[in-house]
């Protein structure tokens, strides 16, 4: 199970971008918000014109387009607006989020995390941190999320910081156990 989780290259190339992401977080708070903000509220206007697009084009076919296509229309573009106006409503709840992201992604690793520690694994102790410390901050946040956006930016980004240097650790501590066992084989 260990070797087809993280021998993949993909598990190096998520654990970088962890880091990547976790690093702007931790040091551009405000503006990772503000970002944040803006994507939210694009990609929400992105789906609404889809559905316009899709309700224009339907009405001109059969002459009658679909109400629904329209009302997600109207209702994108309305939390489009309200997300640029009052964006300070928005990072309100973003504690919230971050800190449910981060228990789904420790809770989703603590199977590897027990079954890595119950076998003794090389890359346990590091296994074990990326799981337990987001589920304690996700914690964290989700029992006090309206008391401060820009901190609980910062503890994300750290969080990411510290769970992809965890995975990376893991990867690295694995290969090398790896290579030691193989080098180890009978000798020809």
């Amino acid at each position: 199970m260990f070797e087809f989780f993280w021998v993949r290259a993909a598990s190096v190339w998520v654990a970088a971008l962890y880091i990547a992401m976790g690093v702007l977080l931790f040091a551009f708070p405000a503006a990772s918000s503000t970002f944040f903000v803006w994507a939210l509220a694009g990609g929400a206007a992105a789906y609404g014109v889809s559905h316009l697009v899709r309700y224009l084009q339907e009405r001109k076919a059969a002459g009658k387009g679909n109400p629904g296509d329209l009302f997600l229309t109207v209702l994108p573009a309305a939390f489009s607006a309200f997300a640029l106006v009052w964006p300070q409503t928005i990072l309100a709840v973003l504690p919230l989020v971050l800190g449910s992201l981060l228990l789904v992604d420790g809770v989703g690793k603590l199977p590897l995390a027990i079954t890595g520690l119950r076998e003794q694994y090389p890359g346990m102790i590091p296994l074990a941190l990326s799981s337990v410390v987001p589920i304690v901050l996700g914690a964290l946040l989700v029992i006090n999320p309206f008391a401060a956006v820009r901190i609980a930016v910062m503890v994300f980004g750290g969080a990411l910081v510290a769970d992809g240097v965890s995975d990376l650790a893991t990867v690295i501590l694995e290969k090398r156990a790896g290579a030691t066992a193989a080098g180890s084989g009978p000798a020809l």
